[in-house]
């Protein structure tokens, strides 16, 4: 790190694989590309992120990999008796008695930051039971004399929360809960501003940091209300006009023509959930528009479900359907194909009422927006 970041706040995750670390490390810094694997052993370095906003560092996070022996290294530690004061150095003659060699490489590896002067943030599975072998992985952390915090990953039905809280509580001066997979701006708000207590010399630091951060987030919000305003512009606008051989095909068309419809709505809404997903930093490599999206059923626009959640009753969504087709424009023409006379049948809305109800608790945008029309 350069003299011109020396007091940028530096953060290590610690704990073991798949306890959710390198999650939180991702929703922290917003980064995807945080190697995140159910395979173990995913991160075998320590690798640094600096979150930077306008070319400026505002605090950093170090991925470390897990610990290999820590009873080992913990026995190696102790094995000569030394005062509170001194067992930081101890820990640092662990780091270097076995430079160069095969012995406790992931203890050197995630130590190093530490004794660099980074706080400790250590990671645990609030779904998983407590075990008394964490013990000494903690212990080793607390021989560093660094500032440290405790995050219990929940991610399930977190039924051993209150176990680990209790643990960990001996351990660390904070711990906290964190969904790593259902963050929200104003939960990593607080937890940053809860880092300043860690290190009172780095409360600035964080002060800026969230400052930054929320104007930061104050210009994504506006840029996600432009996208979703021309996502509905596009949506109510939508016109599809199709050319039938003759009226008597229209019946058998209308599925089709309404199915066609309700793809390009899809197809809206996809693009706008890109657009969207590239403001908040996510990365699509491997995503397209043309890749379906992964909803449940109940998700799905057209679902039941969607509208029974907006509390909609069928009364309304006739009403709300009537409008949308007779003034938004969102219709889908059947035209006939060089038939002289215009039918002006409307098979929807409020005309055919039969048809117009068509499943409507079940369908929006359907055949209540679809008419007949004769071609030029």
């Amino acid at each position: 790190m350069s003299e011109s970041n020396a007091e940028v706040p530096r953060f290590a995750v610690v704990g073991r694989v798949n306890k959710g670390k390198s999650s939180i490390i991702a929703s922290l810094i917003e980064n995807d590309a945080v190697k995140i694997s159910p395979r173990p052993g995913t991160t075998t370095e320590c690798v640094r992120y600096d979150v930077e906003v306008d070319g400026r560092v505002l605090f950093s996070v170090i991925d470390t990999p897990g610990f290999e022996d820590a009873p080992r290294a913990l026995h190696w530690i102790k094995q000569r008796e030394v005062t509170a004061a001194d067992r930081v150095q101890r820990v640092r003659e662990l780091v270097d008695a076995f430079e160069g060699t095969d012995d406790f490489v992931e203890e050197r590896r995630l130590l190093r930051p530490i004794l660099q002067g980074a706080a400790i943030l250590y990671v645990v599975n609030g779904d998983e039971p407590y075990r008394k072998n964490y013990e000494t992985e903690m212990e080793v952390l607390r021989y560093t004399g660094q500032p440290a915090m405790a995050l219990i990953n929940r991610t399930g039905s977190g039924e051993h929360i209150e176990d680990w809280r209790r643990a960990l509580n001996q351990y660390f001066k904070l711990v906290r809960v964190f969904d790593a997979h259902a963050v929200t701006w104003e939960e990593r708000r607080k937890l940053l501003e809860t880092f300043a207590t860690l290190q009172p010399p780095w409360e600035r630091s964080i002060v800026e940091a969230v400052d930054a951060l929320r104007a930061q987030e104050e210009h994504r919000r506006y840029q996600v209300a432009n996208i979703i305003s021309d996502m509905l512009v596009d949506a109510l606008t939508l016109h599809l006009t199709f050319v039938l051989p003759d009226e008597r095909a229209l019946p058998h068309e209308k599925a089709r023509l309404e199915r066609e419809f309700h793809d390009k709505l899809r197809a809206i809404e996809r693009k706008a959930h890109r657009k969207i997903a590239t403001v908040y930093l996510h990365r699509l490599d491997d995503w397209s528009p043309e890749t379906e999206i992964e909803l449940e059923s109940h998700d799905d626009l057209f679902a039941k479900e969607t509208w029974d959640v907006m509390g909609l009753s069928p009364r309304a969504l006739l009403t709300l359907t009537t409008l949308t087709g007779a003034a938004a424009g969102g219709a889908v023409d059947a035209a006939v194909g060089f038939a002289s006379v215009f039918a002006g049948t409307v098979l929807g809305g409020l005309g055919g009422l039969g048809v117009g109800v068509y499943e409507l608790t079940r369908r929006f945008a359907s055949a209540s927006n679809l008419r007949e029309r004769a071609a030029d």
